[in-house]
Order: structure tokens, then sequence, then C-alpha cells
């Protein structure tokens, strides 16, 4: 009679040779990636022109509080002379002009057109859903700047700027016409390139090491529960 085998003999263990040729690298190329990314960022931060773009927000400040703002009741037209640069034309939802306050909805609609010197209409870029906080000429209330549109302005000279409301649309408002010089212009694209790729790489780092550290602890968690018990 055969004698049979103790139970207490180990039972081989065996694992699928597929499984064991896999390796999780996805977690750790996306860690590279967030390295590789991260660095970048840092080094255009470093090298990014900060004094330049300092620079030109202080002489705009200056700029804004030393000129007359270049303003006119709408609707309504104005011959303005405008450098060369982009010039960017909003209208005000709460401000005084002249000695008389005007208050309006921030949802009014304006027609915005734009001639030159020699009577030809100057192409706009409308841009209707652009805001930006103002003080108010009443206490304690806020005012809206809404932005209208957008000009290229070629060469300095005097232009007519023209707002007009649609169809059975009624209300006044005040325009406000500000220009960002051609020099002011290419120095904010200058300094705002490597500001803009630091941000985004900083960024992009930080997604990815995020995306990194989660795909690592799911390729281990997959690990684990593939692996054969002890």
């Amino acid at each position: 009679m055969a004698e049979s085998e103790p139970s207490d003999r180990p039972k081989p263990q065996y694992r699928s040779a597929r499984a064991s040729a896999r390796r999780p690298m996805l977690g750790r190329l996306l860690l590279v990636m967030a390295v590789v990314l991260g660095l970048a960022g840092i080094g255009m931060a470093i090298f990014a022109p900060w004094n330049d773009l300092r620079q030109t927000r202080n002489q705009m400040q200056k700029r804004l509080s030393s000129e007359t703002p270049m303003r006119f009741v709408v609707p309504g037209e104005a011959t303005l002379e405008l450098p060369a640069g982009k010039a960017f034309v909003s209208y005000l939802t709460d401000t005084e002009w002249e000695g008389t306050r005007f208050i309006t909805s921030s949802e009014l609609v304006f027609e915005l057109t734009v001639t030159d010197p020699a009577g030809n209409p100057i192409a706009v870029e409308f841009e209707p859903t652009h805001r930006a906080n103002l003080p108010s000429s009443r206490p304690g209330r806020s005012a809206t700047a809404v932005l209208v549109g957008a000009v290229d302005i070629p060469r300095t000279g005097p232009y007519d700027v023209k707002l007009v409301l649609g169809e059975k649309e009624s209300s006044q408002a005040v325009a406000d016409v500000f220009v960002v010089e051609e020099a002011e212009a290419e120095s904010l694209e200058r300094a705002l390139g490597p500001v803009i790729g630091a941000i985004c790489g900083l960024g992009g780092a930080v997604v990815l090491g995020i995306l990194g550290a989660i795909t690592i602890w799911l390729e281990k968690r997959a690990a684990m529960a593939f692996a054969p018990p002890q």
C-alpha cells in the first residue's frame, strides 16, 4: 500500500510569466516628466525679466495718474488724439463726469466704430465679456468698467471713436479710452513670455507629480492584489 504524502508539505507556488515580466513604469514616467517640467519652470522663472515687467507696470500706472482721461458721454462720438499702440474702449457703470453723475447697467451692448484720420474704418476686436471693478462715485458701492472692444492704432493721430446702442435700448454712460503704447506692448510681450512659460511649467509639474504619485499607489495595490498567497 502506497504511503500518503504528509499534509504539511509546502505546495509549489506558480506565477504567470506575463505577470512576472510586467513592470509598473507609468507612475515613474509621470514623476520623471514632472521633475523635468519643474526644472524648466524654475529655470524660466529665474531668467524671466521681472524688472522690465515691474518698470512697465509702474510707467503705465504713472501715465494713468498724470494724463487726462480720454472720456466722453455715450451714445456719442469724439475725436481723440491717440498714440500708436492698442486702444481699449470701455464704458463705466458708475462715475462722475463734468459735474454729472452717470449710473447705468453693466449689460448694455454698444456698437463700436473707429475711423482713422483719412476716414477709413479700423477693425475692432469685440470683447463684450471683460469687466474690471473700479471705485464708485457713491461711497460703499461698486462700479464696473465694461470692455467694449480693442483697436490697433497704427500711427499717432486724431481718430474718431463712436459708440451707439442697439435698437430699443436707451441709456447714457461715460466711455473711457486707454491706449497701451507700442513700446509698452513690446516690453510686456517680452516679459510675459517667460513668465507664462514658468507658470505653465510649474503648474504642469504639480499636476504630473500628483498623477504620478496616484499611479504608483494604484500600481502597488494592483501588484499586491495579483501577488501569489504566502
